[in-house]
């Protein structure tokens, strides 16, 4: 069932007794609860909209003779009609409707995203974005050229900027994360690195302690 959303079944029972004493004067309002019960929790696995699936459901369950727990009583019954307020039925569906295009609209935006990021992944990638397209266009191969050219052009125009020394702020940043001890044969190796690279203007910038030397 929908929550606090009720809508009302006739269902025909019948009780049977089936003890050695005389049945219960109640016998007929036990069977009721017995079959109240199991309607019950048929209706709670169908929602308000599926009335015809509700109704098959009750009559499968409750052909069967079954005891009421405790009391002896047998009983069983099938359901007659389902009725439902038209409005509250026309209400639940477009509630149902609404989550479904939810739904469906959370999917198309992260499928979006994928694309979109792998597309941003490619444009910087010129390789894999022509490998990509020539996947898709292998009877094109005279314009495989072309098209990498293309790609290398985005990817320059793409391409996050680069600071104007960015190796000398990487520098700086390990300079700063070299801890003792250990600094000095760090900082040794390091200059010698950068030396033998022809990155003289780096290598200056590698300052040993006062009164410590290094041979590079």
């Amino acid at each position: 069932m929908d929550g606090r959303l009720r809508f009302t079944v006739t269902v025909f029972v019948e009780a049977r007794w089936g003890g050695a004493a005389p049945a219960p004067p109640a016998l007929l309002d036990i069977a009721l609860h017995g079959v109240a019960r199991r309607a019950d929790d048929v209706a709670r696995r169908h929602p308000l909209t599926a009335q015809e699936r509700l109704r098959y459901g009750l009559n499968a369950d409750l052909h069967r003779w079954e005891q009421v727990p405790e009391t002896g009583v047998m009983a069983r019954g099938h359901c007659v009609s389902i009725d439902t307020d038209a409005e509250l039925v026309a209400a639940v569906a477009a509630r149902e409707e609404a989550a479904r295009h939810q739904l469906v609209g959370s999917w198309v935006e992260e499928q979006r995203a994928r694309r979109t990021e792998r597309m941003s992944t490619l444009l910087l990638d010129p390789l894999r974005a022509t490998a990509a397209w020539f996947l898709e266009n292998q009877d094109k191969p005279e314009q495989v050229v072309e098209t990498a050219t293309e790609f290398k052009k985005l990817q320059e125009v793409l391409a996050p900027e680069q600071g104007p020394d960015s190796a000398g702020v990487l520098l700086d940043e390990l300079l700063t994360t070299i801890d003792e001890p250990g600094r000095l044969r760090a900082l040794t190796v390091l200059k010698r690195l950068l030396a033998e690279r022809d990155r003289h203007d780096l290598a200056a910038r590698v300052v040993f302690p006062d009164g410590d030397a290094a041979q590079y």
